[in-house]
C-alpha cells in the first residue's frame, strides 16, 4: 500500500468547531458522515465539548515531515481531485459554508491597522496619500469632464510634496495622468449608481457581475497609478526594483479565470498580485496561485455577502501551498456597491463592515487598504520577511568536469575548488533560523539554505506545517547533481498553539528534542532511531530599531481590536537525519528491523526521558540508511508530544491526539482516563496489525491484491 495515499494523518487542526471526520493537514474533511479515504471508510463523530466556551476538542492530528506524504505539484486538494467533477464543488462549498459559520469573525473595522506601515513617518505618508486620492475622487465625482485633468494635475503635484525635499526628484515624469483619468472614467459608472442600468434596462443578475469584474479592477488601477506618482517623485524609491520595499497592488488582467497551476475546480473572479512600481504599469494576463496577493470574489448584490464568502474561503485555500513564504493571506468580496476586506490568519478570519463605494465613508476606507498595503512593511502583507526565493545562475556552474566527476576540482596550483554540477538555474529558499538557547535565554540566528519544499499547507485554518530539505552549506559553493542544494538536515516550520510565555511553552516541540538529546545523547546504541535538534526556536520579525518580537498572532493582530482565542507562535527548527517512507523497506527482515528501532526509541524516551509521543503512525516512522546501505528506524515528529513531568497535573492530557486508524482506545472514545505510554505501546500494536493485515505497498479493503506488496505473514 502506498501511505501516502490510504494511511494519511488526520488531525483536528485545533479549530474550535465540529467535524464530521479528523482532517489532516493535508485534507479537509468533506461532508455527508462518511468519508472515503482510498477504500477505508471512517465514520463521522461528534466530540464532546470540554471547554467553558463550548468549544470542542478535536483530534490532533499530524503532519510528516516526510515528502512522500504531501501531495504532487498540481494537486492541491487529493479528496477533492478523487471525487467526480459535480461531487466535488458540493464538497467544496459545503466545507467552505462551514469554515466561514465557524472561522469568521465580521464587522472588525480595526482590520486596517494591521494593513499600514509600522513605521510612523510611512504612516504618516499613507495617510496624507489616502486622503488626497479620497478627495480627487470626490473632486472628479463634481467636476465636469472638462475639468478633470486640471484636478488629476493638482493631485498629483500634491502627492510629489508628500516626498522630502532631499530625495524629491523636481523633474519627475508623471505621465500617470492620462492613465489616471481613463481609469476614473472607467469607475465612474459604479461610483455614482449608473452602473446598474444598460441602456434603458435594468441589468440582469449576470451582467452586474460581469460588470463588477470590469469596475472593480478600474478603482484598484485608479489607486495603483496615484500611488505611483509618490514613487516616481522619490529619487530613493524609483531606483528600487525590490517590491519588498515599495510596490503596487493591480488586477490580473484576465477575470473568472482558474490558475493555471491548480486542479482545483472553479474560476477565480478578480486576482490581485503586487508587482514593483515600473511605468507603464503592466496587468499581468496569467493567473497563477503562485503569484496572487489576494483574491476578490464579485456578486450582483449586497445581499449575496455569505455566498461571496464562502467562494472566498473556497479559493483562497490553494495560496497557502503554492506560496511556501505566506504567513497569513488577505482577501476581499465585492457584492454590488459593498466591499470587505478579509484578513485570514491560521485559526481565525476577521472581516471589515461593508465598505460602500457610493459613500465617501466607504470610498476612503477602502482606498487606506490599497494606499497600506502598497507602503507597508513585507511582514504586513502576509509574507515571511525572512525567507528569500533565489533563482540564479551558480558562479561555478560552467565548470567543465563531467556530471559523473567529484564534488571538487583542482587548480594549477593544485588547491581544491567548489563545483557544481546543473542545468542552467538553481532554484532555492535563503532561510533564516532563530535558535533560542533555554540556558541562557539567547537568541542567535543561522542562515538556512533550502529546496523547495517537500510537505507544504493547504489548509485555511491548521499549524501550516512545511517542510524543506536542505543544509547550512551556501548551494552558490556546492550543490547536487541535479541542481539542488545537497540536503543533509530538514527544516520544519509551523504555527502550533503555543503558550505566550517561552519558559511556560510545555508543548514545544524543541523544548522536548533538546531533552531526548540530552538524556540519551550519551547511549551510542540509539543514536539515529530519534531525530537530532539543530537548532530551532520560534521565528522573529524585526519591527524596527533593532526591537524583534516572536512572529505570533497576538503579534500580527497587536493593533486589531479583537479577541485572540487561539494562541499561536511561528516556530522553526532543523533537524537530522533524513530519511524515506517506511513503504520503502525492501524486504521484512528491514521492515523488523526499523520496527525493532522505533520500539527500542520510544522505550528509552517514554522511560527516561517521561515524554508521551501522542502520535505513533505509518507517516512518522523513517527509514534511513547506513553507509553500508542497510536499514535502520527512525521516530519523527514530535509536534503533539507531552512531557509527563512538566504536566503532570494539567488537565489537557485528556485532550484526544493520534492519527486514525493507530489512535488508543481511549483517544478514539475520547475520554477522560489519564494518558501514559501504554497508549502509544497500544498505537504500536495497531500500526503493526494494520501492517500485518494490509501490507505496506498493498491497498486497504477490497483494493488488496494478495501477493502484490510486502506483509509481515
Amino acid at each position: 500500500m502506498d501511505t501516502s495515499s490510504s494511511s494519511r494523518s488526520h488531525t483536528s487542526s485545533d479549530s474550535a468547531v465540529t467535524v464530521p471526520v479528523p482532517p489532516s493537514d493535508n485534507d479537509e474533511d468533506m461532508f455527508g458522515g462518511t468519508l472515503s479515504l482510498s477504500s477505508i471508510e471512517f465514520r463521522s463523530t461528534e466530540f464532546e465539548p470540554t471547554s467553558a466556551s463550548g468549544e470542542e476538542d478535536h483530534p490532533v492530528v499530524s503532519t510528516s515531515a516526510n515528502p512522500h506524504h504531501s501531495s504532487p505539484p498540481g494537486k492541491l486538494m487529493p479528496l477533492f481531485a478523487s471525487m467526480s467533477a459535480a461531487r466535488a464543488l458540493v464538497a467544496q462549498d459545503l466545507e467552505a459554508a462551514r469554515l466561514v459559520g465557524s472561522h469568521l469573525v465580521r464587522n472588525v473595522p480595526s482590520i486596517i491597522n494591521a494593513a499600514l506601515p509600522r513605521n510612523p513617518d510611512k504612516r504618516a505618508t499613507a495617510a496624507r496619500l489616502s486622503t488626497i486620492i479620497a478627495e480627487l475622487l470626490e473632486e472628479l465625482l463634481n467636476l465636469p469632464r472638462a475639468r478633470t485633468r486640471a484636478a488629476i494635475r493638482r493631485a498629483l503635484a500634491a502627492i510629489s510634496e508628500l516626498v522630502p525635499e532631499e530625495t524629491r526628484d523636481v523633474n519627475a515624469n508623471l505621465s500617470s495622468l492620462d492613465a489616471i483619468s481613463t481609469c476614473f472614467v472607467g469607475l465612474q459608472p459604479w461610483l455614482d449608481g449608473t452602473w446598474t442600468q444598460l441602456g434603458s434596462e435594468p441589468a440582469t443578475r449576470p451582467k452586474l457581475k460581469t460588470q463588477l469584474y470590469r469596475l472593480f479592477p478600474e478603482l484598484v488601477m485608479f489607486i495603483a497609478h496615484c500611488i505611483q506618482a509618490l514613487y516616481y517623485s522619490d529619487q530613493d524609491l524609483k531606483a528600487s526594483t525590490n517590491e519588498r520595499q515599495c510596490r503596487l497592488v493591480v488586477p490580473f488582467g484576465n477575470t473568472s479565470r482558474k490558475p493555471t497551476d491548480s486542479d482545483y475546480r472553479g474560476r477565480v473572479d478578480i486576482a490581485l498580485k503586487l508587482v514593483k512600481p515600473k511605468m507603464p504599469i503592466v496587468r499581468p494576463q496569467t493567473i497563477t496561485n503562485a503569484a496572487m496577493f489576494a483574491i476578490a470574489k464579485s456578486k450582483a448584490y449586497a445581499d449575496e455577502h455569505v455566498d461571496a464568502f464562502n467562494q472566498l474561503f473556497r479559493f483562497s485555500r490553494p495560496l497557502y501551498k503554492m506560496q511556501p513564504d505566506r504567513r497569513f493571506l488577505w482577501g476581499l468580496t465585492v457584492c454590488g456597491e459593498d466591499t470587505y476586506v478579509c484578513l485570514f490568519m491560521p485559526s481565525k478570519a476577521y472581516a471589515t463592515p461593508a465598505m460602500n463605494v457610493r459613500t465617501p465613508e466607504g470610498r476612503r476606507a477602502l482606498i487606506d487598504f490599497f494606499v497600506g498595503w502598497s507602503l507597508c512593511e513585507w511582514d504586513r502583507c502576509g509574507y515571511d520577511p525572512s525567507m528569500v526565493l533565489r533563482n540564479i545562475v551558480p558562479r561555478l556552474r560552467n565548470n567543465p568536469i563531467p556530471m559523473a566527476g567529484p564534488s571538487t576540482s583542482e587548480t594549477a596550483s593544485g588547491s581544491q575548488q567548489p563545483v557544481c554540477h546543473m542545468q542552467d538555474r538553481l532554484t532555492y529558499y535563503e532561510i533564516q533560523v532563530h535558535n533560542y538557547d533555554p540556558e541562557s535565554q539567547e537568541h542567535t540566528t543561522r542562515q538556512y539554505f533550502a529546496n523547495l519544499p517537500m510537505v507544504n499547507a493547504d489548509r485555511l485554518f491548521s499549524r501550516h506545517t512545511r517542510c524543506f530539505s536542505g543544509s547550512f552549506t551556501d548551494p552558490n559553493l556546492r550543490c547536487g547533481y541535479d541542481g539542488r542544494v545537497i540536503a543533509t538536515s530538514l527544516l520544519k516550520t509551523g504555527w502550533p498553539e503555543s503558550n505566550m510565555d517561552i519558559a511556560a511553552d510545555t508543548r514545544d516541540e524543541c523544548h522536548m528534542l533538546r531533552k531526548i538529546n540530552r538524556i540519551l545523547g550519551d547511549d551510542a546504541d540509539l543514536n539515529g532511531r530519534y531525530p537530532t535538534l539543530v537548532c530551532g526556536g520560534r521565528a522573529r520579525i524585526d519591527l524596527g530599531n533593532g526591537v524583534m518580537v516572536d512572529d505570533s498572532v497576538q503579534s500580527i493582530l497587536a493593533e486589531v481590536d479583537t479577541e485572540v482565542t487561539v494562541h499561536r507562535v511561528h516556530k522553526r527548527l532543523v533537524i537530522e537525519p533524513l530519511g524515506e517512507p517506511l513503504n520503502t523497506v525492501r524486504s521484512v527482515r528491514e521492515l523488523i528491523i526499523v520496527l525493532y528501532d522505533v520500539m527500542s526509541a520510544y522505550s528509552a524516551i517514554s522511560g527516561r526521558c517521561q515524554i508521551l509521543h501522542r502520535d505513533i503512525s505509518t507517516n512518522n516512522i523513517i527509514v534511513c540508511r547506513n553507509a553500508n546501505g542497510s536499514a535502520r528506524g527512525t521516530l519523527i515528529d514530535f509536534d503533539f508530544a507531552l512531557d509527563i513531568e512538566r504536566e503532570a497535573t494539567n488537565p489537557t492530557r485528556y485532550v484526544r491526539a493520534g492519527t486514525v486508524p493507530f489512535m488508543s482506545i481511549n483517544n478514539m472514545e475520547n475520554n477522560n482516563n489519564t494518558r501514559t505510554p501504554l497508549d502509544d505501546w497500544e498505537s504500536l500494536i495497531c500500526l503493526i496489525c494494520y501492517l500485518g493485515t494490509f501490507g505496506i505497498n498493498n491497498e486497504p479493503g477490497h483494493k488488496c491484491h494478495v501477493g502484490t506488496g510486502l506483509r509481515l505473514a
